[in-house]
């Protein structure tokens, strides 16, 4: 009789096994996460992003990477003055293939500090590239 029992437990675990893969209760299927979203390329700090820029705090740095991009888009020297004592301009060149030279001059604590940069237009887009 020992040995029926074994039979008849054994059928029943076999039954669970086979139920339990048989289940309703199926594992959702696995949903993947949206392909992410390309962040538009941030403006090249030009000339600020070197040793010229590095002086200036963040506030001060915005305005003159900002001054920069519009003096390059327009064509036009522009001045700007930071919060802190801190100017300078930008004077453009001429559009030559696609692209612009311009010369960044900055004033921090009275001491002028210059470099010089290139823009490039794609398409409609002016970007500074150095």
């Amino acid at each position: 009789m020992p040995r029926a029992i074994s039979n008849i437990v054994l059928v029943f675990v076999a039954s669970l096994l086979v139920a339990a893969c048989n289940s309703s209760a199926a594992t959702p299927p696995a949903v993947s996460a949206p392909p992410p979203i390309a962040a538009p390329e941030p403006p090249a700090p030009g000339v600020v992003g070197t040793a010229v820029g590095r002086e200036l705090d963040d506030k001060d740095r915005a305005t003159a990477i900002a001054a920069q991009s519009d003096s390059v888009i327009s064509g036009q020297r522009k001045t700007w003055k930071g919060g802190h004592g801190a100017f300078g301009f930008i004077a453009p060149g001429p559009e030559s293939g696609g692209c612009r030279d311009y010369t960044h001059k900055i004033f921090i604590n009275g001491r002028p500090q210059e470099a010089k940069g290139q823009a490039c237009k794609k398409g409609d887009v002016w970007r500074v590239v150095s």
